[in-house]
């Protein structure tokens, strides 16, 4: 009983966005009609029109705050936030136009090199290789010990291995680019199938 109460709250709430300036209006008068007859009692009590006045602002808390209040309570006040900061930013992206072009093509590229590089990681380093048992695959080198080097193997190196290896269910080779030591000059990898 107590969520459907919640709930028809929240709806009247959301409905509450809709004409809002009608209830306003009403909610406007029915506190200045308030006001003035706790002006009269005041007046009535002998106090002069000032202080009268300022007594029936107090006793009703003030009616700006009354307002705020009585807005709050009856529509959705981060909904009703949001959308008027969107107004507002609507507003200034009409008042610069070219303000605006230059801040769109710039969230247009920034967006676009986030989605570019996310691709790029999503396939390289995020989703599997599309090999069966994928967490099983290794590189081959060789290691030169006198020489401190690792190097690729070599074909003849993979001709061997596919003839002599009984420790690997398969064996492919592939062919890339790396960079020798100081990164300024590019080979191709000497490995081929």
């Amino acid at each position: 009983m107590m969520h459907v109460r919640q709930a028809r709250g929240w709806l009247m709430r959301l409905f509450g966005l809709f004409g809002r300036q009608g209830r306003e209006r009403e909610f406007a008068e029915e506190l200045e009609s308030n006001l003035a007859l706790h002006i009269e009692d005041n007046l009535r009590a002998g106090m002069s029109p000032e202080e009268a006045r300022r007594q029936a602002l107090i006793k009703l808390g003030g009616v700006t705050w009354t307002q705020e209040l009585h807005r709050e309570q009856r529509g959705v006040p981060m909904l009703e936030t949001l959308l008027q900061d969107l107004r507002f930013g609507a507003r200034m992206l009409r008042k610069n136009p070219g303000f605006s072009l230059i801040a769109i093509l710039t969230l247009a590229l920034g967006i676009g090199a986030n989605t570019a590089m996310f691709s790029v990681v999503n396939a390289v380093l995020l989703r599997s290789l599309p090999y069966p048992a994928a967490e099983q695959l290794v590189q081959l080198n060789h290691h030169y010990p006198k020489q401190n080097l690792r190097a690729s193997v070599s074909p003849v190196g993979f001709a061997h291995y596919r003839q002599v290896s009984q420790s690997f269910a398969e064996i492919g080779a592939m062919t890339g680019w790396e960079a020798n030591h100081c990164g300024c000059c590019w080979r191709r990898s000497a490995l081929s199938c």
